[in-house]
């Protein structure tokens, strides 16, 4: 943000929590922005940041996802935010590139590429830049329980979090990816989960060498997306097959028919979440069978 939008987020602090609220909103207007792709197939839009940090929600309640807000966002180097604020759902970060300033509560930490932060519903928190490099993440809010993300963002005060660090979580290192087809060729990271404390979604790393994915078509009772980050990711969806490149969402709703291989040369490493995670003893999907005749169903 500007360094005014700043000063007048601090400020709003002072003048009481309806100033604050609204200050809080006029600052955050102009940081997201509903991304113009449709459909299942999303990139994102890497044209000239629209200002210091710039959140594009490529998918939410406004664009086709009533389960979640899915951003991208850019922070420029050097940006400094001012007031906490929190949400009445889970928030992530996951840092792409770059070093994010993060303050959960009153305890600060840095996470850098292939980190991801978990904020609990209702934890005060900001984040910033103070690095010399742009920052990029991909942050989800889950649930969306209104399709203005900016009126969920409350005026909050610093207070102590317990073991605040466990939020903090750097992905596993992968020695060496393994091969094949099936779930054991995706080398699996779980970094959000109902195991670790996240109710509404499943949040994890899949690095796939080619020729690795899943072999059959299959739905899912709950939505889907994965986000790419290197390589290529052949997606079926229904019955149309597309190639998704890096930067670029794949949304799966609850119920359509997909399946997702690396048809590519080069490994492929996807963000994947499930929106929500299923509970213990609750299907995660079926297989189906998918028959075509001339493009059309038979």
């Amino acid at each position: 943000m500007k360094k005014l939008a700043c000063l007048v987020l601090a400020a709003g602090l002072i003048a009481g929590p309806a100033q604050a609220q609204s200050d809080i909103s006029k600052a955050m207007r102009g940081v997201f922005h509903l991304g113009n792709a449709r459909g299942p197939i999303r990139p994102v839009d890497l044209s000239p940041a629209k200002g210091p940090v710039s959140s594009e929600i490529l998918a939410g309640p406004g664009n086709g996802l009533d389960s979640a807000f899915i951003l991208y966002t850019r922070m420029a180097a050097g940006v400094h935010t001012g007031a906490l604020y929190a949400l009445p759902v889970d928030h992530t970060y996951l840092v792409l590139s770059g070093k994010l300033n993060v303050q959960l509560g009153t305890d600060r930490f840095i996470a850098g590429p292939d980190t991801l932060v978990l904020v609990p519903a209702g934890v005060p928190h900001r984040v910033w830049n103070e690095g010399a490099e742009p920052e990029t993440d991909f942050q989800v809010v889950t649930p969306a329980p209104s399709r203005d993300l900016v009126s969920m963002m409350k005026p909050a005060t610093a207070r102590k979090i317990d073991n605040a660090a466990q939020y903090v979580r750097p992905a596993p290192h992968l020695d060496k990816l393994a091969g094949g087809q099936g779930h054991d060729s995706l080398n699996e990271r779980v970094l959000a989960s109902r195991a670790t404390g996240s109710q509404y979604v499943l949040e994890r790393l899949n690095d796939v060498l080619p020729g690795g994915g899943r072999t059959e078509p299959h739905i899912h009772p709950f939505d889907q997306a994965y986000f790419i980050r290197q390589g290529t990711m052949t997606v079926q969806y229904g019955l149309a097959n597309y190639e998704a490149g890096a930067n670029t969402l794949v949304l799966l709703p609850a119920g359509v028919v997909h399946n997702n291989l690396n048809n590519g040369t080069s490994p492929q490493s996807t963000i994947t979440i499930l929106l929500p995670e299923p509970e213990k003893g609750n299907p995660m999907g079926a297989d189906v069978e998918v028959a075509k005749r001339a493009g059309r169903p038979q």
